[in-house]
């Protein structure tokens, strides 16, 4: 584990890396910081926005999604280059995985800087004590969820509560039981001190500690850690922040659409986010997206090859494809409705499908030399007429005339037998219209958590405690919801309906890409069963919607994993930096 934690540079970055107290960031840096820095009213204000600033290069660069979407029956292999996680390869999904490496050290990082400003907090002068206390709280809900990542993707991990300013060989695996038990520990201690708004966006609040403990004690309810009472603690804190939302500011938003509206992220559905700005010396915005940890590159990684359909050149409005992660034939029907019984109403009655993907591209390259070979596919295209749709369903010969004989000419039309590895429908929660430049990376502050998740943890914390009115009652908020206008009745489910399969297709229409789904499969046990069942094998070569254009699909998923990969690999560096006290998870090279 990296140690050295507050020393030179990495300090240096600690008080210079987050935008959630504007105050904070108008600081003027310092040449030469201590650790004892900390004990100042300044330096304990500054170590809580550096461990703000982690979470950015927890979550918003490609290893954020790649570690909680890759590999999931949600997502399968993008056309982007990636590093194992998406089809379980085991010549890259290995011990010295990048993600794997990175997303560790970065979690153990933020860890060290929370235990600097809690040990740190009681030595300072000259703030009051209920603004040191809140500082503290905050510190604890951060440090919980840093740990509960770890424990999540690695298991057994070590537990370190003090703070480390000098380099050490001296750790072990902590077993899970203990590492859960100082997370709620830590959210419990918050909830007495934390305030219940957050006194600038991207705060810690009451909402989020009640938020993560539901969450907590839902996943430990399934792990080799489980307590008697998880589930019925899940439901009380889930239904607690639920009824008292208005108390915090919170609420579903009325309409889908709006929970992702870009200026909205700091909304009322909103429990957890992380914040950017457009100062590189904060936020490491790069101009062209890629590289420099902590820039939200969100945005980019699921979308397809939109710029190399005719007539459609890459644009700010699009997005720049990175591609790493292609949407399974799993993820587009889960929003087909059982009475839905023909392919014109599929995907018709739940709205959260057509507000949350991308299915439409308009012209906007024309004349001589339109983009890829624009002229010749359509030579009569209209700047912001249809260039491509991809609608779900396959068409008929006499559909495909119609559009053929169009007045402004033709235009791309995918179906799911053409939809491939670089052209089908993709998420666009993450979109940004506003940035700079094409290939700029995002300034939109990126959700994590939200209330409707808190209405999915009561429900499936209340079906296991046999309150099954009560888990369909949640459920058919979130669903209503989503409903078209005049069909919330087809929308609405009985218990009858109630399990856990159910559940889990109801988080990924509502959650898909929201940072929980390998994390959802692992801790409800459906990982294997839902990979095999839902993420096509590999084909090299298959029709795409581009007329005589083919493309790969699928993914070697399926065949690859194992049941060891219900556990990241512990990185070799950490292994190595302890003279092998920290081991590896079994089935990884040891």
């Amino acid at each position: 584990m990296k140690k050295i934690f507050l020393t030179g540079s990495a300090l240096a970055l600690l008080l210079a890396a987050s935008s959630c107290d504007k105050d904070i960031l108008d600081e003027n840096p310092r040449s030469i910081l201590v650790p004892s820095f900390l004990g100042t009213p300044d330096g304990i204000q500054a170590g809580l926005t550096g461990v703000y600033s982690g979470l950015r290069n927890a979550t918003s660069d490609q290893g954020g999604s790649n570690f909680t979407s890759q590999g999931t029956d949600e997502f399968m292999r993008g056309f982007g280059a990636s590093d194992g996680l998406e089809d379980y390869n085991g010549g890259l999904l290995n011990n010295n995985n990048g993600t794997a490496t990175n997303q560790w050290s970065t979690y153990y990082r933020y860890i060290n800087d929370a235990n600097g400003v809690i040990q740190y907090a009681g030595t300072v002068q000259g703030l009051t004590a209920p603004v040191l206390a809140q500082i503290v709280a905050e510190a604890k809900v951060l440090r919980a969820w840093y740990y509960f990542q770890l424990v999540q993707a690695y298991g057994d991990v070590p537990l370190t509560l003090a703070f480390v300013d000098a380099p050490s060989k001296d750790f072990t695996r902590t077993p899970t039981a203990e590492v859960y038990n100082a997370i709620v520990t830590d959210l419990n201690d918050a909830l007495k001190d934390i305030a219940n708004t957050a006194a600038q966006p991207g705060r810690v609040t009451r909402a989020t500690a009640l938020h993560m403990l539901a969450k907590v004690h839902l996943t430990r309810a399934t792990s080799v850690a489980k307590q008697g009472d998880d589930y019925a603690k899940a439901a009380q804190y889930a239904g607690e922040l639920i009824t008292d939302a208005n108390k915090y500011g919170k609420g579903l938003e009325a309409d889908p659409a709006d929970v992702f509206r870009e200026g909205n992220e700091n909304g009322k559905e909103v429990l957890f986010n992380v914040q950017f700005n457009t100062d590189p010396t904060f936020t490491g915005i790069s101009d062209n997206g890629a590289g420099g940890a902590g820039q939200n590159q969100t945005n980019f990684l699921f979308r397809g090859r939109y710029d190399e359909l005719p007539n459609v050149a890459r644009s700010i409005v699009y997005g720049r494809p990175f591609g790493r992660l292609a949407s399974t034939p799993y993820l587009l029907n889960s929003y087909i409705l059982p009475t839905e019984t023909t392919d014109r109403q599929w995907r018709t009655t739940d709205t959260r499908y057509n507000k949350w993907f991308t299915r439409l591209w308009l012209v906007n390259s024309t004349g001589t030399g339109a983009a890829n070979g624009g002229v010749a596919f359509n030579p009569k295209a209209v700047i912001g007429d249809t260039a491509a749709w991809y609608a779900g369903r396959e068409i008929t010969a006499a559909e495909q005339a119609r559009i053929n004989a169009r007045p402004n000419g033709r235009y791309v039309v995918g179906t799911p037998s053409t939809y491939t590895t670089k052209y089908s429908p993709y998420i666009n929660k993450f979109d940004d219209v506003t940035r700079s430049a094409t290939n700029t990376s995002s300034d939109r502050p990126l959700i994590l958590y939200r209330l409707a998740e808190t209405y999915l943890i009561a429900a499936e914390a209340n079906m296991y405690l046999g309150n099954l009115t009560q888990a369909r009652d949640y459920i058919n908020v979130i669903r209503r919801r989503a409903a078209a206008p005049g069909r919330t009745a087809q929308m609405e489910i009985t218990t009858a309906q109630l399990n856990i399969d159910f559940i889990l297709d109801e988080r990924t229409r509502e959650l898909c890409g929201e940072f929980t789904r390998w994390f959802d499969l692992v801790r409800t046990g459906k990982l294997l069963e839902r990979v095999k069942k839902y993420v096509p094998p590999y084909v090299a070569s298959k029709p795409s919607p581009i007329p005589g254009a083919t493309d790969n699909y699928g993914s070697d998923a399926a065949k690859n994993i194992q049941p060891y990969h219900v556990l990241r690999p512990i990185p070799q560096q950490e292994i190595d930096r302890t003279n092998g006290k920290i081991t590896q998870n079994p089935g990884y090279p040891q």
